[in-house]
């Protein structure tokens, strides 16, 4: 019996008509620990964003355009249908017409996503359950424990800001809103508010716990208290109370009824809202004063992740050396690629870990924009073919994320038009200056202008934001086509990725990703590009470059040259100068 059968079976013996289900842990986490990997225990899909709505006889995964193509690779299409998360509302209310019972885990949903459900079934004569414990938990044989990782200091020498300053500015906030206390759930604010770090999620250096901040006076940090190394221990005890999560409902308890909680509806799960309602709290939302401060980097954070990325570039280089130089291609899998590469890093200065899953994917595996190498799936390099590797890490001064499509002999003569074109939208972003209020929606266009001409695009954003030692997706800066997740001004001293693509369904796949610190100068902003590693040449077709283009890919690959050369031994130097020669 499948997964997806004997979850069914649960919902028929419980009387419910739905479940509903998102990718996500109890911290509503983009990256999750194995034992949180519900939905691919469900599904058997294994990408990073996802929602399923099971009934008793029927099961529809809804997903972005990055895993169109996946997401047919690894489900039971007998079991269960696929639809674009573009329609995932529309069909709730459908369903809510029928008046349903729906049951959901309400530790693994927003307030605001709860608050949306609810008005849609407010409208029918359907209802919501919502269940204490999770029922896959209860299915899952052999699930993963939880991790117990230790709990360590972030230094001022890398965070920049000490955490009395940072929860200082936070409790000012809390006071200026009017509110009493301040509920913060999201793992990365935490860290970055405290100045601390973890390894409860595998490439990304969290640590599970929930943060109560009052207006005045200490804070109340929950989590396995164990896990806290005895160093930060005496930095924080003076600034936090520490409790384990199971003293949670306790606390809350005692908060003086009537007294106002804020959290932010957007971020935070909805087990909070219910838990302060029945502490006779006054519940409002506010959006978390962490975000914009986290992603406006200090002077300290910038100057680590333009250190970080110079280290990780000449990673980069050494691995296209090699596999430019390779004799005998077909002994390499995509594998043995992404081991080499991590081999690389692993030698850098400040290394922690990979920052996500590398995507390691050569030929048709690159047409999956965020293709994830298995046993299962692991193909040779081939002559004559594409190889795209997406690939980063985390370094104790800075994050890092880049990649690059490399040919591994001749390119089609429609293979170098489309990569000309995804590099002419890269430059068109790098290059691009504008003025105070701008957002990520008002310069996507500019990515795909080019692809556009000859009828062509891409289904994913154009950049996401990144953190310092911190989630490699961050918020709220983004570049993409208009959406509300994508409206949020860009401001100086954040850094994000400028990646378009372009893939064609069980051929090849294309993209081209460097890192753009944002910089102010008078009344105007412009992109500093920091990741340094050269653009395959042998992919670009120099004719549909214009000058300034042109002018571009050189200075770019001067600045190359000029970072790293020092870093690699001589053949390696006399490789690099002779790719990295004006077009």
């Amino acid at each position: 019996m499948t997964n997806i059968k004997k979850f069914q079976k649960y919902l028929k013996k419980n009387n419910f008509d739905y479940y509903i289900i998102n990718r996500t842990d109890e911290f509503l986490n983009e990256y999750i620990s194995a034992y949180a990997e519900r939905l691919k225990w469900l599904t058997g899909f294994t990408g990073s964003a996802g929602r399923a709505i099971i009934s008793q006889s029927s099961a529809i995964l809804f997903v972005d355009g990055r895993y169109t193509f996946q997401v047919k690779q690894e489900i039971n299409k007998k079991d269960i249908s696929i639809k674009h998360i573009n329609n995932y509302w529309a069909h709730l209310k459908q369903i809510a017409n029928f008046n349903v019972k729906i049951a959901v885990d309400y530790k693994l949903h927003s307030i605001k996503e709860i608050n949306h459900l609810k008005n849609i079934m407010n409208k029918s004569k359907s209802n919501i359950v919502f269940l204490k414990a999770n029922p896959i938990d209860k299915l899952w044989k052999n699930q993963p424990k939880h991790p117990n990782a230790k709990i360590f200091n972030h230094p001022i020498k890398y965070a920049g800001i000490d955490r009395k300053i940072k929860i200082n500015k936070f409790q000012a906030k809390i006071k200026k809103n009017k509110n009493d206390f301040y509920i913060l759930s999201s793992l990365d604010s935490i860290a970055w508010l405290l100045n601390i770090r973890g390894s409860d999620i595998n490439m990304t250096p969290l640590a599970f716990a929930n943060l109560l901040i009052p207006k005045n006076g200490k804070l109340t940090l929950f989590c396995e208290t164990n896990k806290i190394e005895k160093k930060l221990v005496k930095k924080i005890k003076p600034l936090c109370n520490l409790k384990k999560f199971n003293d949670l409902e306790k606390i809350f308890g005692q908060i003086p009824k009537g007294k106002s909680i804020s959290m932010d509806y957007s971020n935070t799960p909805y087990y909070f809202k219910n838990l302060s309602k029945i502490s006779s709290l006054k519940v409002k939302h506010l959006n978390n004063p962490c975000t914009v401060p986290k992603a406006v980097k200090n002077s300290i954070e910038l100057k680590g992740a333009k250190k970080a990325n110079i280290r990780d570039g000449v990673s980069v280089v050494k691995f296209i050396y090699w596999l430019k130089n390779l004799k005998n291609l077909k002994k390499i899998t995509e594998i043995k690629a992404a081991n080499y590469l991590l081999k690389l890093r692993k030698k850098n200065r400040l290394f922690y870990s990979l920052s996500f899953d590398t995507i390691s994917a050569a030929g048709k595996n690159a047409a999956l924009p965020h293709y994830r190498v298995s046993k299962k799936t692991d193909s040779n390099l081939e002559n004559n073919n594409i190889y795209l590797i997406d690939s980063g890490a985390q370094y104790k001064d800075g994050t890092t994320d880049i990649t690059r499509t490399i040919i591994l002999g001749h390119a089609s003569k429609e293979i170098k038009d489309r990569f000309t074109r995804v590099l002419k939208g890269h430059i068109a972003i790098a290059n691009h200056k504008f003025k105070k209020n701008t957002t990520g929606a008002q310069i996507d266009y500019l990515a795909r202008q080019s692809l556009n001409e000859v009828g062509c695009d891409y289904d994913h954003g154009t950049g996401h934001g990144i953190g310092s030692f911190l989630n490699v997706h961050e918020g709220p800066q983004r570049i993409a086509k208009k959406t509300h997740s994508n409206s949020h001004q860009i401001l100086d001293g954040m850094i994000i990725s400028n990646e378009p693509g372009y893939y064609k369904e069980n051929d090849y796949g294309i993209r081209i990703e460097n890192l753009i610190i944002v910089k102010k100068i008078i009344k105007n902003f412009y992109f500093e590009t920091i990741s340094f590693a050269p653009i395959d040449i042998d992919l670009i077709d120099v004719k549909l470059l214009n000058k300034n283009e042109l002018m571009w890919i050189n200075n770019y690959h001067s600045i190359v040259f000029k970072k790293l050369n020092k870093f690699l031994n001589l053949n390696e130097r006399i490789w690099l100068k002779n790719i990295t020669k004006p077009l």
